[in-house]
């Protein structure tokens, strides 16, 4: 991937909210969906895939608020939040460069908005959509992970 592409692709998107929108505008009632445990299983799985990219790296689950939404037709998509530390001396800009070539074709990146940090968001394999993004300053940085699961059947955790 040229150094170029690569630029348009670092940033974050309002891809886990587009396609969120898009996904409840055209319902979630296909046949054979996941129950909503796989698909957050799933998106967790994906996650977890880019958390161990990190070195060294520690996460803290960071659960919303509201970690379900509805979609239209029944069922919920899990919402899903890690804040990743790495270890001293991490390059965000470089971990990102780096990121999508290392973790396979299960995730492809994904139509992106330029920002100042160093991120990138793919659409995973599974359905889900993730958001890599590298915050703070030289020496208190953390790596966002957002990850959006597909609707899935069954009812949503007690919140």
């Amino acid at each position: 991937m040229s150094s170029e592409s690569m630029k348009r692709s670092r940033a974050v998107s309002v891809t886990a909210v587009l396609t969120l929108a898009g996904m409840t505008m055209a319902g979630c009632a296909m046949a054979g969906r996941p129950t909503l445990e796989q698909a957050r299983a799933e998106a967790e799985a994906a996650m977890q895939r880019i958390a161990d990219e990190i070195p060294g790296g520690v996460v803290e689950v960071r659960t919303p608020d509201s970690a379900y939404l509805a979609c239209d037709g029944g069922g919920y998509y899990s919402i899903n939040r890690w804040a990743v530390t790495p270890q001293p001396g991490f390059d965000g800009e470089a971990f990102v460069d780096a990121l999508p070539g290392r973790l396979g074709s299960d995730y492809v990146i994904a139509e992106t908005v330029d920002i100042k940090s160093p991120a990138v968001a793919f659409n995973h394999a599974s359905g889900a959509v993730l958001d890599v993004k590298v915050l703070g300053t030289e020496g208190d940085i953390v790596v966002d992970l957002l990850g959006l699961a597909p609707c899935g059947d069954g009812h949503r955790e007690a919140e």
